[in-house]
């Protein structure tokens, strides 16, 4: 879930709006009250020590595993199960440590290394020590600090005593690493189930590998990370919030959504914890890996592509906004892209021998054994299904041609089956498409390690172009794709073919201008009924509306005219919406319920028997920039048999016709 913040009026079904986008922590919270106080300074340069004695310990971390079986993934006793044993726990590597002596006073400090190892330099002193390990790190492998709440905003940490005794003064070495510290799982055993804290880091540093190690930008220079921007990525520092049986929602609502989510421009996180105290029959999302990384994709496309999604209430089995439909494509895909490559190293685009890492998975509660059936599996999207199969969850093969782009899961699909190799098959004659991450990230985020490009100096060709593409979405990204991989294997148009997928603009935000080449007049054929989805009504984003990029100088002036032809058994009636770059789509069961000042630019929505086929509106007074054009069927509280007609239209400014093209 991504979620924006606006200062307008609420569409309290419509999309989950930040309240000001602040601390405003409700009682439902049950974290400490009072003013924030800031995150402590990361400080990690070791103290030196002459004559050390050399200390080493490890740190791991303990989950809750997955059980699911991909051809039945909703059967009782699916989901997360008891904790994993000791000798199955996970390293925390590069992981902020610190040292304290039985006073309290701090005498070390580092970062774990690859291993999870806290290699550190004492006085040979004998005595007791304590070594803590915390949820956060600040150095060039990943940038990620995982907090309690936003008010503290400290770190977890995990502690262990160690007793430095006149013996091993003598060696002048201590390893402890047969004796880890431990992040625990079981709430019954550490009340704050640090392991959960642990796994989302571990999680951010699975992503921030994944694309080093894929855009090629992973060369070490004598073990450690080339400091030169082009041999050596990692992604700038997020913040996460999470807690225990805490719901981050009630951070900014009390609209009952439990949910993790990112918010847009902050560089945070929120991730669901449980509600109320609890995380055995609750939703959590602190060991689902899919969630955790379907939200850093978020943060990705914030800082590194284009973040144009309104936000706003998705199921993965509806037609909505494509600029959402991509945002929560993408991060759908990503989070199988890293999954996949972190079980396949050296073979990212092959099929995963595990099933579940081509899926997207959220799980409810958990099971402490096999006859338990508290916890189960909530959602189960395969990314490998085929449309085929009526049973494919956001199956576009009964839609029009190319609803695609309107179907988050659709675009989840074909990005992932088309970054598998073509020798990979996902169906019966049904192969990857071969196209490689590296131009993914290239078109997503304009960097390039060939061609020398930069997220602040991107490839022209992708959607970080923002001033010359400034609304993404999949038609546009399948565009900008092709561009850059030059001559895709023809497996990929077959992907994109099964999809109902386009490698164009056509169906959405195609830019026009009054320059008289390409495609010049459009039309709506038998326009469909609205379809209710979270309680609203809602008009069809495909079959009602088409939506156009255009770009306003105010310094001239201009009267924007739609010209329409009606046939059929029934007359439509065309409407003509200018909406800011980036708007809020406005349902029309808003309408007289709310203003549309703050959601539209200019509008001319005459009845048909009234508005002789002609709507036309003036964008005098509206500032330079780039306004997208609607020109939408009015199906509100129509039936299907008063929508059985045809129209055929023209744009036209100033009285000169406008024709879209790709730029």
């Amino acid at each position: 879930m991504l979620i924006r913040c606006y200062f307008a009026a609420l569409f309290a079904a419509f999309t989950f709006i930040l309240s000001g986008c602040g601390n405003n922590l409700v009682p439902a919270d049950f974290a400490s009250s009072g003013p924030a106080s800031s995150e402590e300074e990361y400080k990690v340069a070791a103290t030196p020590v002459s004559d050390p004695l050399a200390v080493q310990m490890a740190a791991k971390f303990l989950y809750r595993p997955l059980i699911f079986n991909s051809a039945s993934p909703y059967a009782l006793g699916s989901g997360l199960r008891g904790v994993v044993p000791a000798n199955s726990a996970i390293a925390i590597p590069f992981a902020e440590f610190r040292v304290f002596n039985s006073s309290g006073a701090q005498v070390q400090q580092g970062e774990t290394d690859t291993n999870g190892y806290a290699n550190f330099n004492l006085p040979k002193t004998a005595g007791t020590y304590t070594l803590k390990v915390y949820s956060r790190a600040l150095n060039s492998y990943v940038r990620v600090s995982v907090l309690e709440d936003t008010y503290a905003n400290a770190p977890y940490s995990i502690s262990k005593d160690f007793t430095v005794s006149a013996s091993d003064i003598t060696t002048g070495t201590l390893d402890l690493r047969s004796t880890p510290v431990y992040a625990e799982a079981d709430e019954n055993i550490s009340a704050k189930i640090e392991g959960g804290a642990f796994n989302i880091m571990f999680d951010v540093l699975l992503a921030n590998e994944y694309i080093r190690r894929e855009i090629g930008k992973d060369t070490l220079v004598s073990g450690s990370p080339s400091p030169l921007e082009s041999e050596w990525w990692v992604a700038d520092k997020v913040t996460v919030y999470w807690k225990k049986g805490f719901n981050p929602r009630t951070y900014f609502s009390n609209d009952g959504a439990a949910l993790s989510f990112y918010g847009v421009g902050t560089g945070k996180l929120y991730i669901l914890g449980g509600l109320n105290g609890d995380v055995k029959a609750s939703d959590t999302d602190h060991f689902d890996d899919s969630v955790i990384l379907h939200e850093y994709a978020h943060f990705l496309e914030d800082r590194y592509g284009n973040t144009g999604s309104p936000g706003g209430s998705h199921n993965g089995n509806f037609i909505i906004d494509p600029r959402l439909a991509w945002s929560e494509g993408w991060a759908n895909y990503f989070q199988a892209a890293v999954l996949t490559g972190a079980a396949n190293v050296g073979s990212e685009d092959h099929l995963p021998a595990d099933a579940r890492d081509r899926f997207y998975l959220d799980t409810v509660g958990y099971n402490t054994n096999s006859s338990d059936t508290t916890g189960s599996i909530s959602i189960a999207f395969n990314l490998t299904a085929l449309p085929s199969d009526s049973s494919t969850v956001d199956n576009p093969s009964a839609d029009a041609e190319d609803t695609g782009i309107f179907r988050e899961l659709s675009i989840s699909r074909t990005l992932y089956k088309s970054t598998r190799a073509t020798t990979e098959a996902y169906g019966t004659s049904k192969y990857g498409g071969g196209i490689s991450f590296k131009n993914i990230w290239k078109t997503f985020s304009g960097e390039d390690k060939v061609g020398g490009t930069t997220r602040s100096m991107p490839a022209s060709s992708s959607l970080r172009k923002s001033s010359t593409y400034p609304i993404a979405n999949m038609g546009l990204f399948n565009y900008l794709l092709n561009i850059n991989v030059g001559s895709p294997d023809a497996k990929w148009t077959s992907i994109l073919t099964e999809e109902r997928q386009k490698k164009v603009t056509t169906e959405y935000a195609a830019y026009i201008d009054t320059v008289a080449t390409g495609v010049c007049s459009w039309g709506f054929t038998h326009a469909a009924t609205e379809q209710s989805f979270a309680s609203i009504p809602r008009s069809n984003q495909q079959n009602n509306n088409d939506f156009f990029l255009y770009y306003h100088n105010a310094s001239t002036s201009e009267n924007l005219v739609l010209d329409y032809a009606r046939a059929g058994a029934v007359d439509l009636d065309l409407d003509l919406i200018v909406y800011p770059q980036d708007y809020l789509y406005f349902e029309d069961y808003y309408r007289g319920k709310i203003s549309t000042t703050d959601y539209i630019a200019k509008e001319s929505r005459r009845i048909a028997s009234l508005d002789s086929s002609t709507e036309s509106v003036s964008m005098a007074g509206l500032a330079s920039g780039w306004y997208v054009i609607n020109v939408k069927v009015n199906a509100y509280n129509k039936t299907s048999a008063n929508l059985n007609g045809t129209a055929t239209y023209t744009l036209k400014k100033d009285g000169i016709t406008l024709c879209a093209k790709e730029r």
